[in-house]
């Protein structure tokens, strides 16, 4: 193992962290918040400054890195970035505890959106605006965002970014890979503006409509307000919410080739159409069961699209209180968290085109006991999928449902209820932020159960396999 390489490109990357901590300095100065705040976040930024100055003193020999390289740069990264960006909440007393603090970071950088604070008002301008910046740098992706901007390392581009981004395939829009990134990254960025912008004109203040589009963007979900959306009282506010997470929670390649004019591979791809009709079905099965509750059929169906937009997403923007709701509609919640966004989107979950693939691959066999002798071939968007893909879908199906019920069993140990324990294992899991079953935080959880969690959130982000190598002994061989 390339381990000189290892430690130069991680010394690079808390550099990068280190200067995105300037975005929540420059708001402590305009909000002149306290002296202690902003020396907390100045230490920080002091530390991973010194450890990067540090890192990238001596330079590797060899710049090549192979798939396992790039699993542990991924690996170490997420984990790092999540532990340092959680010193200015320490420092500063705001959230005194480093186990809290750690799980409130990674949950941002995560884009999960769980969190520990019974309160948010406890937070700075400053510190509450690092904890929804983390959701927007997280959504694309740490690396995505750091390979826009670095220069080449040979092939570590290319490792690294098959090891962060999210789906079963790994595509480029353009030949170059540093190009690739720097493409999605720009539209990524003109969407956030324009959803800031938006929700501005709506009439959110300035400041939320930051944050809110922050959260929105990253699909994370954190909020200026204990009460989410609702704050606002809002419908407006609320449709643009909503429209503008499940924007968020499509293929990202696919706008590029909407920016190409290429209608027809943007609104042919079945995976789109798989995830807005998964949108449609559930918004009108909840619309069905909640009504009774409100009374009004346009409270109803504002609250419905609202939820599945916000789950499917696995963005966790809030407007009401989903305990209240019939077991129906929680149900069909917990399915969406299991599903969650498209493949190269910012939002986690298992996936639309997993699922979509598993249900072809599910529809092939039972037709192969009907008719044994024919070949049943498997196309996404025309395209025939070789067998090696489909059997490392399921191969991933087999390890993701092992670890979610390893979680949730392991939950059970620290909450007695059967709702509570699943949907916290689902919620950080599959990076969607809201528990079922409870109106409480994640704080109810004890320390050793929200640094599992905190893992987890991140083994969801990088889909599994990174993180579970960080933790093999033969990763860290030199062979």
């Amino acid at each position: 193992m390339n381990r000189s390489m290892v430690r130069y490109l991680l010394a690079k990357l808390l550099l990068i962290e280190a200067a995105l901590l300037s975005v929540p300095l420059i708001v402590s100065l305009i909000y002149q918040e306290d002296f202690k705040v902003l020396l907390s976040i100045l230490a920080t930024m002091g530390i991973l400054g010194l450890l990067g100055w540090f890192g990238i003193a001596f330079k590797p020999k060899n710049y090549h890195i192979y798939t396992k390289e790039g699993m542990l740069i991924v690996a170490l990264c997420w984990t790092l970035w999540s532990f340092f960006g959680a010193l200015p909440f320490v420092f500063s007393g705001q959230i005194p505890n480093i186990i809290d603090a750690f799980f409130e970071v990674s949950s941002g950088f995560t884009t999960t959106g769980a969190t520990v604070l019974p309160d948010v008002a406890v937070l700075s301008h400053s510190l509450l605006f690092w904890r929804s910046f983390t959701h927007l740098i997280g959504g694309m992706g740490v690396l995505v965002f750091a390979l826009a901007i670095m220069e080449n390392s040979k092939n570590a581009h290319l490792e690294v970014m098959r090891a962060e981004v999210p789906g079963p395939i790994f595509g480029k829009v353009v030949s170059k890979l540093k190009n690739t990134a720097q493409i999605l990254y720009i539209i990524y960025l003109v969407m956030f503006v324009i959803f800031t912008a938006i929700l501005w004109i709506a009439g959110m203040p300035f400041y939320d409509s930051i944050v809110t589009a922050m959260g929105g963007a990253g699909t994370g979900g954190f909020a200026v307000y204990n009460d989410s959306i609702a704050h606002y009282h809002s419908s407006l506010i609320t449709i643009i919410v909503a429209v503008g997470t499940l924007l968020f929670g499509i293929n990202f390649n696919l706008y590029y080739f909407l920016l190409l004019r290429k209608f027809k591979v943007f609104f042919g791809d079945e995976e789109l159409r798989t995830y807005l009709g998964i949108v449609a079905v559930a918004t009108g099965l909840i619309f069905l069961n909640i009504f009774n509750l409100y009374g009004s059929w346009a409270q109803s169906l504002e609250y419905s699209f609202f939820q599945v937009s916000e789950v499917i997403t696995t963005t966790g923007f809030g407007i009401t209180d989903l305990t209240k709701w019939p077991l129906f509609s929680q149900t069909v919640l917990l399915l969406l968290m299991l599903i969650g966004g498209s493949a190269g989107s910012t939002a986690g979950g298992f996936k639309v085109m997993r699922s979509l693939i598993i249900a072809k691959i599910s529809r092939n066999q039972m037709l192969k006991t009907l008719y044994p002798n024919r070949v049943m071939a498997l196309h996404i968007n025309h395209t025939p999928l070789d067998k090696s893909t489909q059997h490392s879908i399921l191969k991933y199906l087999s390890v993701y449902m092992m670890i979610f019920l390893g979680l949730i069993l392991a939950l059970s140990i620290d909450n007695n209820n059967f709702m509570v324990a699943v949907s916290a294992a689902a919620s950080t899991f599959n990076n969607i932020g809201p528990m079922l079953g409870t109106a409480e935080t994640f704080n109810i959880f004890s320390p050793w159960a929200k640094i599992l969690m905190s893992f987890a959130m991140i083994a969801g982000r990088l889909e599994i396999y990174p993180m579970l190598l960080l933790f093999l002994p033969k990763t860290w061989s030199k062979y």
